[in-house]
């Protein structure tokens, strides 16, 4: 008889599972169904995965069926990425509801749809109050006027060596801009914020594992052995740990009374100085912490910025007129052949072409989502609750008004480095319609958009460079 049962159930076993199987997936798409209410969206959504495909083969094309099925009302819409109910937000005062409840019974701040476990345990991003604002006091001295002036000197030095390397190496042939823009930044930012601590092998495991960073946020979340996911999460922290050497380096420094040199001087300065003074050190102060919020601060900085400074050749290029006055107001204020750095009460004075960077950054948002996740269930409209589980936002790209201006956040999360990140713009766009003159190599679809990550134009910015002045001005510091 027990010989007969364990047959028996042997033999229904396949149907079981089968059942099993088929069960949660019934109760999968009842979950997607409740969840999306009257939203708009797909009515239902490829098992498990979701549509996380489409997003990885055609982000552009996702993300844009996304927001015409967002429309201006209701301004969001509904879709299921491996696991994950989404929420996608167009509309701007419903960004702003998002934006000014982040908070730790609301909506969590999260960078990337996946960033918990690829950014690893010290995240700036994911604090919330005391926390929060004990790391924002501690980064305060980051962006005094003195440190942007000694960023603001380092950034123009580094934008020189690439201007004259990039249009000496076309020998006026076509270049795109990618990936040669992609270099500039990286060696601004390790420059900028861990200036002389890191050596010529640090640079290069660096720039190496950025590179694997960067393409395992483009890659489906698997975990596993060998993934590019799982490299890229590896890839974070041997990146967190060079920069935490750093901090530990910086600090013998400053406790030596040297002066700042960069932004980990300016940072570890005012601890060391506290932690002299016989008072316990702040929270979350110590080399590892430190070192994960500096990674947080170069995802931040470097491919955003790649992505406004190939925008901005761009829509120069586009806009003969922009661009002509552009030069003109920066050739009322500088002049390469002083060979002296644009000083910071220079730059203040090109507000023209601070109007134009402003204008590159609205209309070409570099982070055209910013992903947060729902804690707790959160009536956003009169109609519809967002669920606790996964959030994505983003902004619309034509308002004009300073309320709709989110390209760098908004509420306590808003970015820190936003004057950084502007000035840093500002300079390149001012050197660059300087020194050379560019003619765009245009081909079908070449102003697409891509995702890489954040966004570029399809042709990676192709042109063409000469020079337009004399001699390169011979710059250095003071």
């Amino acid at each position: 008889m027990m010989d007969s049962s364990v047959s028996i159930l042997a033999s229904l076993t396949p149907y079981i599972l089968v059942s099993a199987f088929l069960l949660y997936l019934l109760l999968e798409q009842l979950s997607y169904i409740r969840k999306k209410g009257n939203l708009p969206g797909p009515l239902f959504v490829p098992p498990i995965i979701g549509n996380a495909i489409s997003v990885v083969r055609d982000p552009t094309s996702f993300w844009y069926k996304q927001s015409a099925l967002a429309g201006n009302s209701p301004g969001l819409s509904a879709n299921y990425l491996v696991g994950k109910f989404i929420v996608y937000i167009r509309d701007t005062e419903l960004s702003h509801q998002i934006f000014t409840n982040v908070r730790p019974d609301a909506f969590h701040f999260v960078g990337h749809p996946f960033g918990k476990k690829l950014f690893g345990d010290h995240n700036f991003i994911y604090m919330f109050g005391d926390d929060h604002k004990s790391v924002r006091r501690q980064i305060a001295p980051n962006f005094t006027p003195k440190a942007l002036s000694t960023y603001s000197s380092l950034m123009q030095l580094i934008i020189l060596r690439h201007l004259r390397l990039w249009e000496e190496s076309c020998n006026g042939g076509p270049v795109s801009l990618r990936n040669l823009v992609r270099d500039l930044n990286l060696e601004t930012s390790q420059t900028v914020f861990v200036g002389p601590y890191l050596d010529e092998e640090d640079k290069d495991r660096f720039r190496t594992d950025y590179n694997i960073f960067n393409l395992g946020t483009m890659t489906l979340p698997f975990d596993l052995p060998g993934s590019a996911f799982r490299e890229a999460r590896m890839a974070v922290k041997r990146l967190a740990s060079i920069l935490a050497v750093c901090a530990g380096k910086s600090k013998a420094r400053m406790a030596a009374g040297e002066e700042p040199t960069c932004l980990i001087d300016f940072w570890m300065q005012p601890i060391v100085a506290e932690a002299a003074s016989g008072n316990p050190p702040p929270p979350h102060s110590r080399d590892e912490e430190i070192g994960g919020f500096l990674f947080d601060f170069l995802f931040a900085a470097q491919d955003a910025s790649t992505s406004s400074l190939l925008w901005a050749v761009t829509q120069l290029e586009s806009k003969p007129d922009v661009l002509r006055r552009v030069r003109e107001e920066v050739g009322k204020i500088w002049s390469p052949e002083s060979d002296e750095l644009i000083t910071v009460d220079q730059l203040a004075e090109m507000k023209y072409t601070l109007n134009v960077a402003r204008e590159v950054v609205r209309y070409r948002p570099p982070a055209t989502m910013v992903p947060h996740v729902a804690a707790e269930d959160f009536p956003l409209t009169k109609t519809y609750t967002v669920p606790k589980d996964r959030f994505s936002e983003t902004r619309k790209e034509d308002q004009v008004f300073k309320r709709n201006f989110l390209a760098f956040g908004w509420g306590s999360h808003q970015c820190v480095g936003q004057r950084y990140a502007l000035n840093h713009l500002v300079l390149f766009i001012a050197m660059f319609s300087t020194l050379l003159d560019f003619k765009r190599v245009r081909s079908d679809g070449c102003d697409e958009i891509v995702y890489c990550p954040t966004i570029s134009p399809k042709d990676g910015c192709t042109v063409s460079l000469s020079r337009r002045v004399a001699a390169y001005p011979e710059l250095s510091l003071n």
